[in-house]
């Protein structure tokens, strides 16, 4: 409780010093414009960072840095589902506040700590030493900075201030970009440059998300074990899936690292899946806004309202994800190449299936939050089982065989199964509660 007064009145002295409540509060609460402005900003610029970072190390530096980066961001970003341990969207349709932002920020300490301890155990398994191992452990560290501004923004979003949210990811995110690209450009080190970066993460959350807290509860650590223990339990099922999605979403990666290395296929690659994320990026801006409000309707029992924003979002999805099936196919070559630097022609079905597989991306993270919200996430363990086990089986065979076309359409099938797994689940209890409610109505 100490170090919460503390904290609290570290807050108070900063805002008197700092416009935050101009800045990032505002006078309008719930503007639609503002929070769509804002939602759609920072995600443009989180889904630009891992892109923007590699292009300009792709033209900066030569292949042996880019493999050094890959290496680094494909372990960081699967530590990245160990720190957020699938908690932000059971934070956010925690509509009867059941756990506080205290524990909540709690239980991301000690997550994020078990993500570093996981990360050095990786680097000696895999015997990195020098380059990689830092730069192994500075991305995981950015990543980990991540974790936390994820707990802050699911309280923001959790009080219907996804302006605020979004505000604060875009600033942090935008100087993050910044400062890497500004440091990669001086010293043309990918070591200085991810320790640089790693360090900036963390300052960003004590200058941003610190003093913005206090708008919407008490910033403080309260580490009780009893609700360390019911959130561990609660989203052990969702932790196990989304460690799992990080791997088959690695398994690509992985898979040609193996069979042809860290050469020029290799980075090739990396360009190509980099755009996958687009579909679910993009469906995610009316995502992030309504997950709270089904988790509402759901809990006042608004069926129809419910089902109507997940047709919504089905609907958002099927169009974006046709657009840039289309675009990727015809410009994707010349979009790519221009971007990257190198000749990255001749992959017209390979841009075309992965974008299909971000829409089946997209699909079943919609219906992995309406698990969430019916609170029988612990399907997620068994559907994404299963798909690790049909990538494990499929991804060498096809890698093998087919090379970059064949990683994706073993990339495809994982998740397009994973896709209809997780909407037999929810279809099964929406099925089940819309028979409860007509019973009722007619009691």
């Amino acid at each position: 409780m100490k170090g919460s007064s503390v904290l609290n009145a570290w807050t108070e002295e900063f805002l008197s010093c700092f416009m935050y409540k101009k800045l990032f509060i505002g006078k309008e609460v719930n503007n639609a414009g503002k929070t769509f402005v804002w939602t759609v900003a920072s995600g443009i610029v989180y889904s630009l960072q891992s892109l923007l970072f590699l292009v300009v190390i792709t033209n900066l530096l030569d292949d042996t840095a880019a493999g050094i980066y890959n290496a680094g961001m494909v372990v960081a970003q699967m530590m990245l589902t160990v720190g957020k341990y699938s908690v932000r969207n059971f934070q956010v349709s925690d509509v009867r506040n059941r756990y506080s932002f205290a524990d909540y920020f709690s239980f991301r300490l000690v997550t994020c700590f078990a993500a570093m301890l996981i990360t050095f155990v990786w680097i000696l398994v895999k015997g990195y030493t020098g380059a990689t191992a830092i730069v192994v452990v500075a991305l995981t560290v950015y990543k980990m900075a991540e974790c936390l501004s994820d707990v802050f923004e699911g309280l923001y979003q959790q009080k219907f201030r996804f302006d605020v949210s979004g505000k604060s990811q875009f600033v942090k995110d935008l100087t993050m970009i910044i400062v890497y690209i500004a440091m990669l450009v001086i010293t043309r080190d990918v070591v200085i440059s991810s320790v640089v970066l790693a360090v900036v993460s963390i300052l960003l959350i004590v200058i941003v998300d610190f003093p913005l807290t206090k708008y919407f509860d008490k910033l403080g650590v309260h580490f009780e074990w009893s609700k360390i223990k019911g959130l561990t339990i609660a989203c052990f099922a969702l932790f196990v899936s989304s460690f799992l999605c990080a791997y088959i979403h690695s398994a690509p990666k992985l898979a040609i690292e193996s069979c042809y290395g860290r050469g020029s296929k290799y980075v090739d690659f990396n360009a190509l899946f980099m755009p996958t994320f687009v579909v679910d990026l993009l469906a995610g801006f009316t995502m992030r806004m309504w997950i709270t409000k089904m988790a509402v309707c759901h809990d006042r029992g608004e069926y129809k309202t419910f089902k109507k924003l997940i047709m919504q979002q089905i609907g958002v999805i099927t169009v974006i994800t046709v657009i840039c099936m289309v675009f990727m196919y015809f410009a994707g070559g010349f979009a790519l190449s221009l971007i990257y630097g190198r000749d990255l022609y001749g992959y017209e079905w390979t841009n075309a299936l992965l974008m299909l597989a971000g829409g089946m991306v997209a699909v079943y993270t919609l219906f992995e939050n309406v698990i969430i919200i019916y609170r029988h996430q612990h399907f997620s363990i068994v559907i994404n089982i299963l798909s690790a086990i049909l990538t494990v089986i499929i991804m060498p065979v096809f890698t093998g065989y087919g090379g970059v076309l064949g990683a994706s359409v073993a990339y495809l099938t994982a998740n397009t199964f994973r896709a209809v797994g997780y909407f037999g689940i929810a279809l099964y209890y929406m099925i089940k509660e819309n028979k409860k409610i007509r019973v009722e109505e007619n009691k």
